[in-house]
């Protein structure tokens, strides 16, 4: 009994030990089993992320050289009137969409990977497990797959400044095509406005009536859905200069940005005094004239101010517009302007 004893005594802690160790290393092979297997999982979306981003930029650089076949050296960009160049500006404004989606979900994973990488626990075995370790003829030893941090931070950088070029070409593209809103907007204007009856006026007189805004308003949406007409800048808005003299007193001095809706054409609201009102964009003027002894009144000043050609300003008063009835309201119209506007 005692030698049966002393032999249990023996046998336990060896037999426990032995279980500890093969479940350390149970857990430990299924880990990295795991592991090896979801970082393989995400090198495969990666290479395909990758590939697909190199045949989009070849394809982007091939529309950049055709464009720079097509564009004339002095004609900025936006202004050219060829609907080829157009179309291929278009085409690759969503190429350059697409690269910063792919190269966002690059981003995105890389720094998964990293993250998960510097948050995984390290793969080492207790203490109890160690001394058994040392009973052991054949030590037992785990390899972790070298994983390069550094090399992965530097192409999370790397594609960082991708996406800021991408972002600041997109941008640049932005300021001269109209976004998915303002064509909508200006195919429901043009229904209107083909509907609408012209009414004749001349394209120099400054100040318009009711009848002749609306015909002024619908004009414009005719010109935004124009192939033949070219976009322009939208960020630039040009400044108009009010001057007001009233009984040969200056009792107005201001300027005022006109806010650009597409294809050379701007337009702003404000509140013009009675007097003798001088409207000066660029290099040109224009005079109105209100009665000394009328009050004040909103006003909408739409400037066209085409690539060739003479510009041309029109102002109207926002009452004589909203109680024409049937008037042209274009879905165009910013909404800074607060003018209601009508299904066409």
């Amino acid at each position: 009994m005692n030698n049966l004893a002393k032999k249990q005594q023996f046998s336990s802690p060896h037999i426990l030990g032995c279980l500890g160790l093969s479940c350390a290393l149970l857990i430990s092979g299924s880990l990295a089993a795991q592991t090896a297997g979801a970082n393989d999982d995400v090198s495969a979306i990666l290479q395909q992320l990758t590939d697909e981003k190199q045949l989009l930029t070849s394809e982007l650089e091939q529309f950049h050289k055709t464009l720079a076949l097509l564009r004339s050296s002095n004609t900025a960009v936006g202004d050219d009137s060829n609907p080829a160049i157009r179309s291929l500006t278009e085409e690759a404004v969503v190429l350059r969409e697409r690269l910063i989606t792919i190269t966002e979900k690059e981003v995105s994973l890389l720094q998964r990977q990293l993250s998960a990488y510097r948050s995984e626990p390290t793969l080492a075995v207790t203490e109890q497990v160690q001394r058994e370790r040392a009973m052991e003829s054949k030590p037992l030893s785990i390899h972790k797959t070298r994983y390069n941090e550094s090399h992965e931070a530097d192409n999370v950088d790397r594609l960082h400044g991708l996406l800021d070029a991408y972002y600041t070409e997109l941008e640049e593209a932005s300021n001269v095509a109209p976004t998915e809103t303002e064509i909508k907007a200006r195919e429901t204007a043009q229904r209107g406005a083909d509907a609408l009856s012209r009414i004749p006026y001349s394209a120099s007189k400054v100040r318009l009536t009711g009848p002749e805004a609306s015909a002024s308003l619908a004009e414009i949406s005719q010109r935004l859905m124009d192939d033949r007409i070219p976009e322009s800048r939208r960020d630039i808005a040009p400044i108009c200069a009010i001057r007001t003299h009233l009984f040969d007193t200056l009792i107005v001095s201001e300027n005022r940005s006109l806010k650009p809706v597409g294809k050379n054409h701007y337009i702003a609201r404000l509140r013009i005094q009675p007097g003798d009102t001088t409207l000066r964009v660029f290099s040109d003027e224009w005079t109105l004239r209100l009665p000394q002894h009328a009050n004040a009144r909103d006003f909408l000043i739409t400037l066209h101010k085409p690539l060739e050609g003479k510009p041309e300003l029109h102002v109207f008063a926002v009452d004589d517009l909203l109680t024409l009835k049937q008037a042209h309201l274009p879905a165009w119209l910013p909404d800074e302007l607060d003018i209601p506007k009508n299904a066409g």
